[in-house]
């Protein structure tokens, strides 16, 4: 495949996910968030219509048509409608979790429709429509069903799909909005980024989220998984099962729900091979971000593993360290032990006596620290310089592609 082929078909699928986000969309509307030149993007649509991706429904809108369509069956008439059914501001509050001065805000602010209670039995001034409330609960079946099967697609694991289940109704619709999101927004930059968060509640005001939201959403998503989504009042309705998804989801770092297996194996390869994290998101189809996590994770692993060798030669043979210089302030201590070089960002400290290092043992930590300072280091560095300086030990000592990918499979278990 050529590479004017491939940027042809990242663009088509760019285009695609946003239009699935949009549903009937506009060229202005898609323009703000790719890159390209009006005339490629004018291009890449008619190679789409081509394709039945999408239909032009008028001289300037466009359809998605890339799915299944989903005919709602009409309720029988013998059942009963929401129309008659209204609801005292008690039984508002408990079924949606609320304080009932909650509610009788939103009743002065019009967001439900409220008649007066000319019962006295009833409590409250009011009686609330509960079709107003458009809860999970009260959606129709078919409707329901259809938002539960969209939303299992999302879920990278089981914990993922137990947690949907117990949690509340409110917390089901924000697990829904930002799981939908996050899919949607895969591999947008800033730019597109906001653009698509400006557009997307024109066509689709259930995901409606603003800028600053949704980028901390999907940082808490990557350290917590699913408990970060939804806040502690959205908690699932049954605490027992709480715990146990917890402690699940607690068994790799979070980032791993963001990817497949396909694409972790993809950042495993780019990573022995020296790819930057930023190229490797593009090749691996996620975010910038979610790539330099996996990175930084798989870096102290290498060097969580080194140094706990060190620990095992030093406790029994301390060594005075060689104190060595890079990016002209950060001082690394350097130690030798059979012809393998290990760096800290501090000394380690020791009661016994500590002797200094031997002559061989000096002229490998000298040519390895020639080796190093030869690298290349960047600004970004800086604060994990002895990780990454644990990685070009690493890939030094295993120069072989086929060994780094293996031990890293072996540092960390999936």
């Amino acid at each position: 495949m050529t590479m004017l082929t491939q940027k042809k078909l990242n663009l088509q699928m760019k285009i695609l996910k946003i239009a699935k986000g949009l549903n009937k969309f506009t060229l202005p509307d898609i323009l703000p968030m790719l890159e390209e030149n009006e005339k490629t993007i004018q291009k890449a649509l008619k190679d789409l219509e081509v394709l039945n991706q999408i239909k032009k429904i008028s001289n300037t809108e466009y359809l998605y048509t890339n799915f299944k369509k989903r005919v709602n069956k009409p309720l029988p008439t013998s059942q009963s409608s929401d129309s008659d059914i209204w609801l005292t501001i008690a039984e508002v509050a408990r079924l949606l979790n609320i304080q009932e001065e909650t509610v009788k805000r939103n009743c002065l602010k019009g967001n439900y429709i409220v008649k007066p209670n000319k019962e006295p039995d009833l409590e409250g001034k009011y009686l609330i429509k509960r079709s107003s409330l458009k809860l999970y609960d009260f959606l129709e079946d078919s409707e329901r069903r259809a938002m539960d099967k969209e939303v299992k697609k999302l879920f990278h694991n089981k914990e993922e799909e137990r947690l949907y289940v117990v949690a509340s109704d409110r917390g089901k619709e924000f697990i829904y909005r930002y799981l939908k999101l996050f899919k949607l927004t895969e591999g947008m930059n800033c730019r597109e980024l906001r653009s698509f968060l400006e557009i997307i509640p024109l066509k689709n005001p259930k995901l409606k989220v603003s800028y600053s939201a949704f980028h901390s959403k999907r940082k808490k998503y990557q350290t917590e998984g699913m408990m970060g989504i939804f806040p502690k009042y959205f908690m699932p309705d049954n605490k027992s099962e709480e715990p146990k998804v917890r402690r699940n989801l607690n068994r790799l770092p979070k980032v791993y729900n963001l990817a497949t297996t396909e694409q972790i194996e993809i950042i495993y390869k780019c990573f022995c091979f020296g790819i930057p994290a930023s190229q490797t998101a593009k090749i691996a189809n996620m975010g910038n971000t979610t790539t330099e996590t996996f990175y930084q994770y798989i870096r102290a692993k290498i060097y969580d593993k080194y140094y706990q060798e060190l620990i095992n030669y030093f406790e029994p043979d301390p060594q005075c360290p060689q104190v060595r210089s890079f990016m002209n302030d950060v001082a690394i201590y350097i130690y030798c032990y059979e012809d393998k070089v290990y760096v800290t960002r501090k000394p380690i400290n020791t009661n016994k006596h500590i002797r200094q290092q031997r002559p061989e043992e000096v002229k490998e930590a000298r040519r390895m620290y020639n080796i190093l300072y030869r690298k290349k280091f960047m600004a970004s560095m800086r604060k994990y310089l002895d990780h990454h300086l644990a990685v070009f030990l690493w890939k030094e000592l295993n120069p072989n592609f086929e060994d780094q990918l293996n031990l890293i499979y072996e540092m960390i278990h999936i």
